[in-house]
């Protein structure tokens, strides 16, 4: 009710009412010269409805020219100012200056005949073509003028208020059929949640996956499955959550380590790696957990008879290790107490990579 309260003391539809009373007491007043009650009701009338139509029309060209253009792709930027009378009145503009400029001479000749013809009318007591030109001509601008302001301006307001009402009562949990808060519980120590909470969160996300929440709620979910074993998930929230912001390389990183460890898929888990590696030639960690996949990967396998490719492994995970070193020299100590990398002799490959220096 407050928005229709604003609107109606609108400042544009005051002077809008301010003019069409003015208008409307010249017509009564100039209707009075009607030889009779009859013929003043019938001048009256048709003025005063042809004031309205005039208005009318040029309203309704005000509304399509300032109603708010359609954006169906973003929900929460639908509406978009409507640029089209600004590129037409850059377009009419240039030509009116330029048939100024080339007609100036016919423009007097026509203001010329135009006030003459006026003269005439008013002289020969035919003051109604004036009056009715008068009406078309000020209620038609009158009418575009101010519709087309309230639609850029108040119409477009009420749409966008409209629309961030409609997306609030939609993401209202009265509207959403999940009643679990998975935001603040994700946020507690996992310890601390009991099972039945963690049972609600686990069926959730068999309901709804795992990449509908933002980016630190991805991570914060992936830390959660992994800590319930649920390893396949939990690789594939680290992930959404580095698709959502691929700045955050170490979600990826927590992806390919739960592959590699848990899932035992080496393959897909080095190619990730080597991927984020082409794009980030001097990031050190990426080539830190290349060299524990390597690692893992010959630990698993080597027990077997192909003793040229589990040679290859060993080789690639010293190569990537001792480059990891190279650009940075902090990652020694971790690597030291990491049981990724036993049967690396680490020591050593620190030693080679400070040789490269």
């Amino acid at each position: 009710m407050k928005n229709v309260l604003n609107f109606s003391r609108n400042k544009y539809l005051n002077y809008t009412c301010l003019i069409t009373i003015v208008s409307t007491v010249i017509i009564l007043l100039y209707s009075m010269s009607a030889c009779n009650i009859s013929g003043y009701v019938r001048l009256s009338g048709t003025l005063i409805l042809l004031q309205f139509f005039s208005f009318f029309i040029g309203s309704f060209l005000g509304f399509l020219f300032g109603f708010p253009a359609h954006n169906n792709i973003e929900f929460k930027n639908k509406y978009v100012r409507n640029s089209s009378l600004k590129e037409i009145t850059s377009w009419l503009t240039k030509i009116i200056v330029g048939i100024t400029l080339i007609e100036l001479k016919d423009i007097f000749k026509f203001f010329q005949v135009l006030v003459k013809k006026l003269s005439y009318f008013l002289v020969n007591d035919s003051s109604q073509v004036v009056i009715i030109a008068c009406i078309i001509g000020i209620f038609f601008v009158l009418g575009f003028i101010v519709l087309y302001i309230l639609s850029v301006t108040k119409i477009f307001e009420e749409l966008v208020i409209n629309d961030r009402n409609i997306e609030a009562i939609l993401g209202d949990k009265s509207m959403n059929p999940n009643e679990l808060n998975i935001d603040n519980t994700l946020h507690l120590d996992f310890s601390k949640i009991s099972n039945s909470k963690k049972q609600d969160i686990l069926n959730y996300i068999s309901k709804n996956g795992v990449s509908n929440l933002n980016p630190i709620l991805s991570k914060r979910l992936g830390k959660f499955l992994l800590y319930m074993k649920e390893y396949d998930r939990a690789a594939k929230a680290y992930k959404a959550a580095y698709l959502k912001d691929s700045e955050d390389k170490y979600s990826l990183l927590n992806y390919c380590f739960i592959k590699s460890k848990y899932l035992k898929d080496f393959d897909s888990s080095n190619d990730e790696l080597k991927d984020l590696i082409s794009k980030n030639k001097e990031f050190a960690p990426a080539y830190y957990n290349l060299a524990c996949n390597y690692n893992r990967e010959y630990l698993e396998f080597k027990e077997t008879n192909e003793i040229e490719y589990i040679k290859k492994l060993r080789d690639k995970a010293e190569k990537n290790l001792q480059r990891a070193f190279e650009l940075d020299k902090g990652l020694f100590s971790e690597a030291l107490k990491d049981t990724e990398l036993k049967n690396l002799d680490v020591k050593q490959i620190f030693v080679n990579s400070k040789k490269k220096e």
